[in-house]
């Protein structure tokens, strides 16, 4: 797990600033997108799949829609806490709280629930039906330089943090803590202090987006992972997964379009 522990260190700073480009040049919908891709999930999964095999990361896929769902709860605890004039110190620890409530309150479900399937393969959906939405004429991007200084450091230290207590705790919590929330838990309440909560509900829309493809990715994985080479599957799972993204996150903008428009 080591190489895993290295890999998202060095792959937060570069998400962070990959994010904070496309925020300032697409604005905040599409740098959420970005990040919420399985950025983190997927390549600990791979990992997973290599040292544990191929019957813990079956289990261990199934746990990602857990968390997955309980980062959605995440973000709408966040969004409509920070919507109703919450500053980020309360609006952070609840929004965190009801991660693990949620994620806590799944695991007593049958395992491989048709419920929790169908709702994180829908997460996008809600999240994008219940979330806030945010008034585009009051967005703004500039941030001062250090903020993103800090999110690096902090959503490095968070990373490393989850990475090492997953390792202690099995199949099912180690997939539902590699779904962690990172970057809401980074992204929020940084763009909250230096933008506000406009700015903020647009990332976390843009976030919910791209778990459209965490979804299909976990079940990809849980559907081939103990039937055919792990080259195949993992493949296979990301293709799918970036093209279920941006077919989705494009129908999002063109709907919304229309819709202001209107």
């Amino acid at each position: 797990m080591d190489f895993i522990v290295v890999y998202k260190l060095l792959t937060v700073p570069v998400v962070i600033l990959i994010t904070t480009y496309l925020v300032k040049r697409w604005g905040a919908f599409v740098g959420g997108i970005f990040a919420g891709l399985p950025i983190f999930s997927g390549p600990t999964s791979f990992f997973i799949t290599l040292e544990q095999g191929a019957e813990f990361s079956y289990l261990s896929s199934y746990s990602n829609l857990i968390g997955l769902l309980g980062s959605a709860v995440t973000a709408l605890l966040y969004a409509w806490i920070a919507y109703f004039g919450g500053k980020f110190w309360f609006a952070l620890p609840c929004a965190i709280l009801g991660y693990f409530l949620t994620s806590y309150l799944l695991h007593f479900l049958p395992e491989f629930s048709s419920i929790v399937i169908v709702l994180a393969c829908s997460s996008c959906l809600i999240a994008h039906i219940f979330l806030p939405r945010p008034k585009v004429e009051n967005f703004s991007t500039t941030r001062p330089r250090w903020i993103v200084w800090v999110q690096i450091l902090f959503g490095s230290f968070m990373v490393y943090s989850i990475t090492e207590a997953a390792e202690f705790l099995g199949p099912q919590w180690s997939g539902t803590i590699s779904c962690y929330p990172v970057m809401i838990t980074v992204l929020a309440p940084f763009t909250h202090i230096a933008n506000g909560v406009y700015t903020t509900i647009a990332v976390l829309r843009g976030l919910a987006a791209g778990w459209l493809g965490t979804a299909v990715f976990a079940c990809m994985v849980m559907l081939t992972v103990r039937h055919y080479h792990i080259s195949f599957v993992y493949v296979l799972a990301g293709t799918l997964s970036c093209a279920s993204t941006v077919i989705y996150s494009l129908l999002v903008m063109h709907f919304d379009k229309k819709r202001n428009m209107n």
